[in-house]
């Protein structure tokens, strides 16, 4: 009598023995897989590339705006937001916020100094949102000013492999190099300026 066992192992070597093969077939089974797995290394190394690409964008602009000397205005904003929109490339519609904030040692308080935000429906920053990030925020001495540049960039894989849309956000804190404070005016008059 033979049991489960032995029909098994007698399978088994069958199989073994036997080396032709239907290679229409294998390629029916294997194919679809591969194919999935091309398309997800695609949209995983893609999206790196996005993420990465918009951590560079907000670094590129933070040391900008950190070797600055003199008042920001609206166009350069506006410009800003256009070197965004360059170092970005693929056709995403990034949003910016540019903020400069200092920390006030007695208090041991992060405070906003002023706020712009260029993209839709990103507001400026307040000091509620800004003791919201504070762990992301460096140690710093007091009086001390640094600027906020805050990137957001919609990220859409190009294959469905399980990946569902979703929106990069990256921060970069740059400390002034060359002044002690980076100023905002609206209308090019040192009357208004907000530091």
């Amino acid at each position: 009598m033979r049991g489960p066992f032995s029909i098994a192992a007698r399978l088994a070597r069958r199989l073994r023995r036997r080396d032709e093969g239907a290679m229409v077939v294998e390629a029916v089974l294997m194919l679809p897989l591969l194919i999935w797995a091309f398309a997800g290394s695609w949209v995983f190394f893609d999206a790196f590339r996005a993420k990465a690409t918009n951590a560079r964008a907000a670094y590129t602009i933070g040391d900008a705006l950190s070797r600055e000397s003199n008042y920001i205005s609206p166009t350069y904003l506006n410009s800003l937001h256009s070197l965004q929109q360059f170092l970005v490339v693929d056709g995403r519609v990034p949003r910016i916020r540019v903020s400069v904030f200092a920390y006030d040692a007695a208090q041991d308080l992060y405070t906003v100094r002023w706020s712009k935000a260029r993209g839709t429906g990103i507001p400026e920053l307040t000091d509620t949102m800004l003791a919201e990030i504070r762990d992301e925020l460096p140690d710093m001495p007091d009086r001390r000013v640094a600027t906020l540049i805050e990137t957001w960039v919609d990220y859409m894989p190009l294959f469905d492999v399980g990946l569902a849309p979703f929106t990069f956000e990256d921060r970069a804190v740059t400390q002034l190099r060359f002044a002690n404070q980076l100023c905002f005016s609206a209308t090019a008059s040192l009357d208004d300026r907000l530091c």
